[in-house]
C-alpha cells in the first residue's frame, strides 16, 4: 500500500514538475487559457496526492500574464506542500476583492517553510513582484502552513 501511494506521488509530482517547466516556458495549459484561473487550479489540486478543497470566488478574468503568474505560484505552492510538509489535505482559495487577487494556500502539514534563496517560494515572490504582487509565508514548526499572495489587478 505505501509502496504504491509513493509510486502516485513520485507520478503526480513528476507531472506537476513538467507542467511548472511548461509555463516557465510561456506555454500555457489549455484549461487556463480556456476558462480562467478558478478552474485551472481546480484542475492542479485534482491531481494532487492529498485530499484538496479549493474555493473559488472570481467575478472575472484578470489579464493573461497576472492568470499565468498567479497559476505558476499556486502550482509551485502546492508542489511543495506535496514534497515538503507531509500534509494530508490542502485548501486553496482564491478571491478577488478591493482591486486585489487574493490567493492562499493552506495544508495541515508540519511547518517549517520559509522563503529563501533557492527555495520555490523565493520563486513565487520574483513571480508575483513583477505585477507589484507580494508574498506571506505563516508556517511555524508543527504547521499548519499559510502561503497568501496578493496581486493588484482588475478583472473583465
Amino acid at each position: 500500500q505505501a509502496k504504491k501511494l509513493l509510486a502516485m506521488a513520485r507520478e503526480s509530482s513528476a507531472e506537476a514538475l513538467t507542467e511548472l517547466r511548461d509555463l516557465v516556458r510561456g506555454i500555457h495549459p489549455p484549461v487556463l487559457a480556456e476558462r480562467g484561473l478558478g478552474d485551472a487550479v481546480k484542475a492542479l489540486a485534482l491531481r494532487l496526492p492529498v485530499a484538496s478543497e479549493v474555493t473559488v470566488e472570481l467575478p472575472g478574468r484578470a489579464e493573461a500574464p497576472v492568470e499565468s503568474a498567479a497559476y505558476f505560484a499556486v502550482s509551485e505552492a502546492l508542489t511543495n506542500t506535496v514534497k515538503h510538509a507531509q500534509a494530508e489535505r490542502v485548501y486553496v482559495d482564491l478571491h478577488h476583492a478591493e482591486g486585489m487577487l487574493r490567493i492562499s494556500v493552506t495544508d495541515d502539514g508540519r511547518g517549517g517553510a520559509a522563503v529563501g534563496s533557492g527555495s520555490g517560494l523565493s520563486g513565487i515572490e520574483r513571480r508575483l513582484g513583477t505585477f507589484d504582487g507580494v508574498l506571506a509565508v505563516s508556517s511555524p514548526a508543527g504547521g499548519p502552513t499559510m502561503v497568501t499572495m496578493e496581486i493588484p489587478c482588475e478583472l473583465s
